[in-house]
């Protein structure tokens, strides 16, 4: 049986011209390792450019939401530099919870992130939802969800179930278990360091953190 409840207590176990936030991370005291970020072991592989960013999030996750507008500035500002690759990672805790990281890449492939991600983020948060009991009621609570947003019942089954959903679903999942991550929201940098606000202590710091992580890749040599 998955309820609310269940949900939320499960979400909260887990080259260029620099900006002026980034001219700050660059000026800033060195980072401390353990407290402030957390070093990977072993490191996610990733070529050393573009320096990769993936924001760790999930549906179900109330901090997360909260934390979400910091991360759509931020993720802006990464886009403006060409050195930088910023990853949108959606996070499910188990297979049952996976319908809402598929439910993400199905909106981006249809190209509504930008009308429906946060209203459907909010709904899932914010309302109630006792006939969440099993796997399959989530489903057709979404599919029901999506269909009043202008989505057809058909073309999300069929999108939702497509191989290019299933497998950006399941290269989420590695990714977030290779990076070991364990909370959300998180920010991971080049597969080597993660932060995040539990760790910084404010939504924003973690944010300045994860530029000054940025900063420290960028000079080595």
């Amino acid at each position: 049986m998955i309820t609310r409840r269940d949900l939320l207590k499960t979400a909260a176990a887990a080259g260029c011209a620099l900006s002026a936030p980034a001219l700050l991370a660059a000026n800033a005291a060195a980072p401390v390792a353990g407290k402030e970020y957390i070093i990977v072991r072993p490191p996610v592989e990733y070529p050393k450019r573009p320096i990769v960013v993936h924001d760790f999030f999930a549906y179900t996750c109330p901090h997360c939401l909260t934390f979400a507008p910091v991360m759509e500035k931020f993720a802006a500002e990464l886009k403006q530099m060409p050195d930088v690759k910023y990853v949108p990672s959606p996070v499910a805790w188990n297979s049952d919870l996976e319908i809402f990281t598929r439910t993400y890449f199905s909106l981006s492939a249809m190209g509504r992130l930008g009308d429906i991600h946060m209203p459907f983020w909010d709904w899932v948060i914010r309302e109630q939802h006792d006939t969440w009991t099993t796997t399959e009621a989530i489903e057709n609570d979404i599919t029901e969800w999506m269909n009043k947003h202008g989505i057809k019942v058909e073309d999300w089954q069929k999108m939702i179930k497509s191989f290019s959903v299933v497998s950006q679903t399941r290269q989420a999942t590695r990714t977030w278990k290779h990076y070991g991550i364990d909370s959300t929201p998180s920010i991971g940098i080049a597969g080597r360091y993660i932060t995040a606000p539990h760790l910084v202590g404010t939504r924003q710091g973690a944010v300045d953190m994860a530029l000054q992580l940025i900063e420290m890749i960028r000079k080595e040599k």
